[in-house]
């Protein structure tokens, strides 16, 4: 994402700006120069604030943001994802598109629909159902994840309404969950590989300190469990992967 041409204010400094927005005069400088790709929507709020902009105008801004953070993600968390060998890896973004996975995380979703986006899998894949055995629990904990992103960003971003947007009007079952707000996030994940069976893995969640609104999901067995063997089986796989 690049700022430049934005900065319309008379008689105020890139330190100004950059303070009025609550953020380093640093990393608005990095901002505005095109070297930070995935700016989080507390951070958007604020520059759309500062600048003034009008409703249009910030729903722009909230997707040309969210544009780049799909299309793009650096080099090195690219590489740091693709470097897990032992664990199902993704770096997504609030919203649960995929922005990196390693080849053990594609092969256990491989031959599935809506793989770029893990709200749009668990309730538009035709395969979901099966390959989560106990899918109301799962998609409950999705709709969890993505009400507190929602929630994160006082319910106003446009990428997270258009997502909200889009399942409401294609899943009853993703507007039943929406409705409630009882929703717990799960630490286990429960799913059922076709070549390996059921796997019951504990489900991580890290934050990236170098790319602000980027999360990366784990999927790791418990020691001696059946599902460790499991992951090792895929793993396996997963080297015979191109």
């Amino acid at each position: 994402m690049r700022l430049r041409g934005h900065r319309q204010l008379p008689g105020l400094r890139r330190e100004e700006v950059a303070i009025m927005a609550g953020i380093s005069p640093a990393y608005y400088t990095r901002l505005e120069q095109g070297q930070e790709s995935h700016p989080p929507d507390h951070v958007l709020s604020a520059l759309a604030r500062v600048y003034d902009l009008d409703t249009e105008s910030a729903d722009h801004l909230y997707r040309l943001a969210h544009q780049s953070e799909r299309n793009q993600i650096s080099r090195n968390l690219q590489k740091t994802v693709e470097n897990w060998y032992h664990a199902p890896v993704f770096a997504v973004n609030h919203r649960l598109d995929v922005l990196a996975a390693n080849r053990m995380a594609r092969v256990l979703f491989k031959g599935m629909d809506h793989t770029d986006n893990l709200m749009r899998h668990a309730f538009l894949a035709p395969g979901a159902h099966e390959f989560f055995p106990n899918w109301e629990r799962e998609a409950r904990s999705k709709v969890a994840h993505l009400r507190a992103a929602a929630a994160e960003a006082d319910d106003d971003t446009p990428a997270l309404r258009d997502l909200v947007d889009e399942l409401s009007s294609e899943s009853t079952d993703f507007r039943r969950m929406w409705s409630h707000r009882d929703i717990h996030a799960d630490e286990y994940k429960h799913m059922h590989h076709r070549e390996l069976g059921s796997m019951n893995l504990r489900h991580d969640t890290l934050s990236v300190q170098s790319a602000p609104g980027v999360l990366l999901f784990v999927c790791h067995a418990d020691p001696g469990s059946s599902a460790e063997e499991a992951l090792s089986l895929l793993s396996i796989l997963a080297a015979d992967e191109e």
